[in-house]
């Protein structure tokens, strides 16, 4: 099996799995409880927290565990607003759990707007600036796009609202972005920051949000007060301290296997442009990462070339997987692609744990899948 869908989600390092283990089985305990062995989950909690801190250079009282990267944004979102009325303004190719908390604020009364983004899904940072208005509240930009691979430059954009939109927050969904570029939220001034832990090779059911200490939230979940009261819950013990490996081990084994994964990208992407004609490569050189390669091939479905695909052993994806299996079309109407490209939107993705040739031979085998496709549908 050649696995080109890390985008959507990561195998678990085997040492992530081993603490899963232990954490469930032999250190299972509260970490709210007072007895010895509680304490110890407690510390490891604790310790987790700091290395998430670290990877992001945050201080370890600014990190609030979440059960996921969508419930971090939600958090972000919907509970650091200080105001009944303003601005709000997310980038138009934001992950649907940017996109659905902005309609919702909407709904509430906000006004909402949303930043044009390039062919590639950046944001347009011109077009950004002219959004950003003295009653804005809130900008929430993802660092990566999940569908493209983009880039967006978090200095500039942080510089920018600091200026024109000096009482705004400024959230960025970091999920695509966490373990694959280097972060540091203080630097780049974000003041909250979405991480998510099976993106990297840990659990699923797991994320973080940093919220700098100024940034006041309001309870997400009401109960025991675990998380400074922002998201009670009994601490998912396992996952939290999983994560907290696989952040530690994921940057040093990313830094090790870039130049192979970036060498394999330009193969992939020169022999597609040999060997398929109409066909759209959104996932541009030098302002996407190279681990992703998404392209939109005329007169196809997405869908079916997953399947096909699929028989052959390979599995790519076709955008996001978080939304119910439901194509999302306002990705492809805002990244500018063409009806008769948008059904024949696809995307493949490695990590680490891909070969060099990986990309590569699922593009060959997508090139022989084009052409089976393209050859039924004309009878």
């Amino acid at each position: 099996m050649i696995y080109l869908d890390n985008a959507a989600t990561t195998k678990m390092y085997d040492e992530c799995a081993e603490i899963i283990d232990k954490y469930n089985r032999q250190l299972y305990f509260n970490p709210s409880a007072r007895y010895r062995a509680a304490l110890k989950a407690e510390e490891a909690v604790k310790k987790a927290r700091e290395i998430i801190a670290a990877k992001l250079g945050a201080d370890a009282g600014e990190i609030y565990f979440t059960a996921s990267g969508s419930e971090a944004d939600n958090i972000a979102l919907l509970c650091s607003m200080r105001k009944k009325s303003g601005r709000v303004i997310a980038g138009g190719a934001e992950h649907s759990a940017v996109y659905r908390c902005a309609k919702e604020l909407e709904r509430r009364g906000y006004e909402v707007v949303f930043a044009p983004v390039t062919a590639c899904g950046r944001v347009d940072l011109t077009k950004l600036d002219r959004l950003l208005t003295p009653d804005t509240l809130l900008v929430s930009v993802m660092h990566i796009c999940n569908e493209t691979g983009a880039v967006n430059d978090l200095n500039a954009i942080s510089a920018m609202v600091r200026k024109r939109a000096p009482k705004a927050l400024f959230h960025s969904d970091g999920v695509q972005a966490f373990g694959k570029v280097p972060i540091n939220v203080r630097a780049a001034d974000v003041d909250m920051y979405s991480v998510s832990g099976h993106k990297i090779h840990a659990p699923k059911g797991v994320g973080a949000l940093y919220a700098k200490k100024s940034v006041h939230l309001s309870p997400f979940v009401f109960g025991g007060g675990q998380e400074k009261g922002v998201r009670s819950a009994t601490e998912n013990v396992a996952g939290i301290c999983a994560f907290a490996k696989a952040a530690s081990m994921v940057y040093a084994k990313n830094e090790q296997a870039a130049t192979a994964l970036s060498s394999g990208r330009k193969k992939a992407e020169e022999f597609l442009k040999n060997n398929m004609d109409d066909m759209v490569i959104i996932s541009k050189s030098g302002e996407c990462l190279d681990t992703f390669l998404t392209l939109a091939i005329k007169g196809v479905r997405g869908e079916v070339l997953v399947h096909m695909l699929d028989d052959e052993g390979i599995l790519i994806g076709t955008g996001s997987a978080c939304s119910s299996h439901s194509v999302d079309k306002r990705i492809p109407e805002i990244l500018g692609i063409s009806e008769e490209y948008a059904e024949g939107m696809i995307r493949l993705s490695v990590s680490d744990l891909n070969g060099e040739e990986d990309m590569l031979n699922g593009c060959k085998a997508l090139v022989q899948a084009v052409k089976k496709q393209r050859e039924y549908m004309k009878k």
